[in-house]
């Protein structure tokens, strides 16, 4: 199956299920970060599980029959993992806020792909059984590949989680997914799963390098 079919045949998937409608508070509502302060939109971020000590994401290269790309997104074996930018997709505001699309991306590229460090979901076809999480995401041309690189963030219990249910419109119907964890090849993988999202927190990522640099300085 070609990509283009492998996208058209995602959507279908996609626009398949219940409707969904946005809550006007929650999209009100702006994410924090672990000072209690606004998310920024071009501020970067790492997004660290709200384990102590559990790690934040990076990319992991994960062999399949197309070879070693793309790469998808993982738990760090570091502390920190890779910073993230969060850009609102609708909107002009500054300010993230809750059940609204935004993109996600690592800092840098990818030279090894030749690609974006956008998130976006990848096709089923990358790795037999789950939707990853991946890399190479396409955010200035409009049309069905940017629907793969919409995200959300939703509060829960302890911190936030990390959805993929795109707004589209408000009569659209959407199959929404929380973006959860999978062991697999020795490594924690993220990907779409029904109802056992990974909760997270957000931390300004020059707040944790000066935590680094003060802990090694004592």
């Amino acid at each position: 199956m070609n990509s283009s079919s492998a996208v058209v045949l995602f959507l279908f998937f996609l626009f398949s299920a219940n409707p969904f409608s946005l809550s006007a508070t929650a999209a009100n509502e702006p994410v924090l970060d672990t000072d209690g302060e606004e998310l920024r939109s071009g501020a970067p971020y790492y997004i660290q599980s709200t384990i102590p000590g559990a790690g934040g994401l990076e990319l992991a290269p994960l062999y399949t029959s197309g070879g070693w790309c793309p790469k998808i997104v993982a738990q760090s074996k570091s502390t920190n993992g890779l910073a993230v930018f969060f850009n609102p997709v609708d909107s002009t505001d500054a300010t993230v806020h809750l059940s609204t699309d935004v993109n996600i991306r690592f800092t840098g590229f990818d030279p090894y792909c030749r690609s974006s460090n956008t998130w976006r979901v990848a096709p089923y076809s990358t790795l037999p059984g789950h939707w990853w999480i991946a890399n190479g995401g396409e955010i200035d041309n409009p049309g069905p590949q940017t629907l793969l690189t919409r995200f959300k963030i939703e509060k829960v219990k302890v911190g936030y989680k990390l959805t993929f249910c795109p707004t589209v419109c408000e009569s659209c119907v959407t199959l929404c997914n929380d973006i959860g964890k999978y062991n697999y090849q020795n490594q924690v993988l993220l990907g779409l799963t029904k109802g056992d999202a990974w909760p997270f927190v957000f931390v300004k990522a020059f707040k944790a390098i000066e935590q680094v640099v003060e802990k090694h300085s004592e």
